[in-house]
C-alpha cells in the first residue's frame, strides 16, 4: 500500500512504532517507582502523587481479591468522572481483570443488558447511581451479585445487605502489595461497549496490547507539542467521561506511557472548565465541539489562562471553522481533529498540529494504521481517490471481537480489516473526510444523499448554531431529507430561507424538503447528535397522523 500521507508527519513523528509488549499495569508500576512524588491526579483542590495512587491501587487489588475475583473477571466501573474510577481501573489492571466501562446515566434495561452480556458478578458505583445495581441484583436477571458504592457528597444511604459493601472498606481491608498474578499484553483489558446507537451495544475486546499501541500512537502524534518538557510534563485535562473509550484514552491511557498528570474534571460546563483552567494550567486537553464553543464564549475567557494549552484534540462531531479559528486565536493551541472508534480503542486518523491541515477532514493515519476506501456493496474493491465508500481500517489498537458475538464479528473483522460503517472518502494527499454512516445514507429518487454532507452545508450559514438531518419516507421518491435547525441566540430564520441556502450548494435532489426549528438536539453523553432519536420522534409521529 502506497502510505501517500506520510510526508505529512509532523517532525519526530515515526511511520511505525516498536511497541514494548508490556502489560498496561508495569506502565503504571514503572512512574510509580521512577516518580513517586510527582502529582498523578489532580482534582479541585486535591491530589495524589504516583506513589500515593499506586499504594491505593494495590490496597484495592488485595481486597478485589478477596472478594473472590481473579484474572479474567469481568469488573463494571459505573461512576462519572471521580479519581476512585482511575484508582479501580489501576486495580483491576493489577489483578488481570478486564474492565467493563458503564455509563451511569443508562436506564436499568441499558444496564441489564450490559452486564448480562459482560457477565459482570461485581460493580462499583457511585453512590447516587448505585439504587439501579440494587434493583437489577433484585431481579435476578444478571449475574450481578456484589456491589461496592463509592461514596460522594451526596450521601445516599442503604440499607444493610450482604451483598452491598463500601468503598472506603474495602480501602481500609486491602494489602499494600502488588498482587503476584502474571498479566501479559494479549491478556484482555476491558470490554468496551459501543453506545448502542446502530443497534444493540455490543462489547469491543481490547487486549492489553491494543491499548498500549494506541497509548504509544498518542503519545508519538502529540510529542511535537511537547519538545521543551517531554511527554511526562503533559497536564491533561481530563473532562471527557472516563467511561467512554475517547475520555479514557486521551486521559488515563495516554499518561500510562507518558507519565503525565491528570486533571481530573467532574463537570464539563464552560465555567468548570475556566476554573480548571486556571486553577492548574493543563497543556492538553481532549474535547468535544460544545466545550470549545462554551468556552470562546464564556465571559472570562479573555482573562483565563487559557494559553497554558498548548495542543487538543477534537472529536465525536464536526467542530465548526469558526469554532475551531476563535479557540486557536484565544488559546494560541493547536487543534487537531481525530477519527475512531470503541472497536479501534479509539482514534484511526487525527490531524497533524504543523505540517497540514485540510478543513472538514479528519486527517490522515496514525503511525501502523493502514486505511482503505472499499466499494459499498461488496467491500472489496478499492474506490478511486475522491470517490465515497466504506472506510476499513488494519492497526495494532483494532479490538479482536465482540464479546461472544461470532456473528457480528465476523460482519466487521474480515481478511484482518475492520469494516466501520463509516462512508469516507480519500484523497491525492491521503487525508480523509468522513461523509456519513451506512445506515445513515438516504436513496432518494435512486441518488445517494449523505445526510452528513447536508449538515455540513447547514453549518456554514451565519445563523445556524447546529443542525441534524435524517431522511424520512416519501411515496414519490422513496426518502427525502428532513432539517432540524437550532439558530443561534438572537437571530430567526424561515424554513425559505434554510431552503434557499441548501440550494446553493448541493443539487436539486439533496436540498431539504423539510425543516424543523428546535431548541436542543437529542445527543450522547459525548455529543454526538442522535440521528436515531430524531428518526424515532419522526416515526412516531407520523404513524399518530396516519401517514
Amino acid at each position: 500500500m502506497d502510505r501517500i500521507w506520510y510526508k505529512f508527519y509532523d517532525e519526530g513523528v515515526p511511520h511505525s512504532i516498536d511497541y514494548p509488549g508490556k502489560a498496561m499495569r508495569d506502565y503504571f508500576n514503572e512512574w510509580a517507582t521512577k516518580n513517586p512524588d510527582k502529582p498523578y491526579m489532580i482534582w479541585g483542590d486535591q491530589q495524589l502523587s504516583y506513589g500515593e495512587a499506586n499504594s491505593i491501587a494495590r490496597k484495592l487489588a488485595s481486597s478485589i481479591i478477596q472478594l473472590g475475583y481473579q484474572k479474567g473477571d469481568r469488573i463494571a466501573l459505573m461512576t462519572t468522572n471521580l479519581p476512585e474510577y482511575v484508582l479501580l481501573l489501576q486495580a483491576c489492571f493489577k489483578i488481570g481483570a478486564a474492565i467493563v466501562p458503564t455509563n451511569p446515566m443508562y436506564t436499568v434495561p441499558e444496564l441489564t443488558h450490559q452486564f448480562k452480556d459482560s457477565e459482570a458478578s461485581i460493580v462499583f458505583a457511585e453512590d447516587r447511581f448505585a439504587q439501579k445495581v440494587v434493583d437489577i441484583m433484585n431481579n435476578g436477571t444478571t449475574s450481578v451479585e456484589k456491589l461496592v458504592v463509592i461514596p460522594t457528597a451526596a450521601a445516599v444511604q442503604f440499607p444493610e445487605d450482604s451483598r452491598i459493601f463500601w468503598y472506603d472498606d474495602l480501602l481500609d481491608k486491602g494489602e499494600d502489595r502488588e498482587p503476584d498474578i502474571p498479566v501479559s499484553s494479549e491478556d484482555l483489558a476491558m470490554l468496551q461497549y459501543t453506545g448502542g446507537t446502530t443497534g444493540i451495544s455490543k462489547g469491543c475486546m481490547l487486549s492489553n496490547a491494543n491499548l498500549e499501541a494506541i497509548a504509544w500512537q498518542d503519545k508519538v502524534w502529540f510529542a511535537p507539542a511537547f519538545k521543551e518538557e517531554g511527554t511526562t510534563g503533559i497536564r491533561d485535562m481530563a473532562a471527557m467521561p472516563l467511561y467512554h473509550i475517547y475520555g479514557f484514552n486521551t486521559s488515563v491511557n495516554l499518561n500510562m506511557v507518558a507519565g503525565g498528570t491528570l486533571i481530573i474534571v467532574n463537570d464539563p460546563s464552560p465555567g468548570s472548565l475556566i476554573k480548571n483552567i486556571n486553577e492548574h494550567e493543563p497543556n492538553f486537553f481532549a474535547a468535544v465541539p460544545a466545550m470549545i464553543y462554551g468556552l470562546n464564549n464564556h465571559p472570562d475567557i479573555g482573562k483565563s489562562k487559557i494559553r497554558s494549552i498548548k495542543a487538543m484534540i477534537c472529536g465525536s462531531s464536526p467542530l465548526a471553522v469558526e469554532g475551531l479559528n476563535r479557540f486557536e486565536e484565544l488559546s494560541g493551541a493547536a487543534i487537531t481533529e481525530g477519527y475512531g472508534l470503541s472497536e479501534t480503542s479509539n482514534v484511526l486518523t487525527c490531524t497533524p498540529m504543523y505540517t497540514k491541515r485540510k478543513i472538514g477532514s479528519v486527517g490522515i493515519p496514525w503511525p501502523d494504521v493502514d486505511i482503505r476506501i472499499v466499494d459499498l456493496e461488496e467491500g472489496t474493491k478499492d474506490m478511486p481517490l475522491g470517490e465515497p465508500g466504506e472506510l476499513i481500517a488494519k492497526g495494532p489498537q483494532n479490538m479482536s471481537a465482540y464479546w461472544k458475538n461470532p456473528e457480528e464479528t465476523a460482519n466487521t473483522i474480515r481478511d484482518g480489516w475492520l469494516y466501520t460503517g463509516d462512508i469516507a472518502t480519500m484523497d491525492e494527499d491521503g487525508f480523509i473526510t468522513i461523509v456519513d454512516r451506512k445506515k445513515d445514507m438516504m436513496l432518494c429518487s435512486g441518488f445517494n444523499v449523505f445526510c452528513r454532507e447536508i449538515d455540513e452545508v447547514l453549518y456554514a450559514h451565519p445563523k445556524i448554531q447546529d443542525a441534524c438531518t435524517i431522511g424520512v419516507p416519501d411515496p414519490k421518491r422513496g426518502e427525502t431529507p428532513k432539517v432540524f435547525i437550532i439558530v443561534k441566540p438572537g437571530e430567526t430564520m424561515t424554513e425559505e430561507e434554510v431552503i434557499a441556502h441548501c440550494r446553493e450548494s448541493l443539487a436539486a435532489y439533496k436540498v431539504p424538503k423539510y425543516v424543523e426549528f428546535i431548541d436542543e438536539l437529542p445527543r450522547t453523553t459525548v455529543g454526538k447528535p442522535m440521528r436515531n432519536a430524531l428518526r424515532k420522534m419522526e416515526k412516531e409521529r407520523r404513524e399518530k397522523a396516519g401517514q
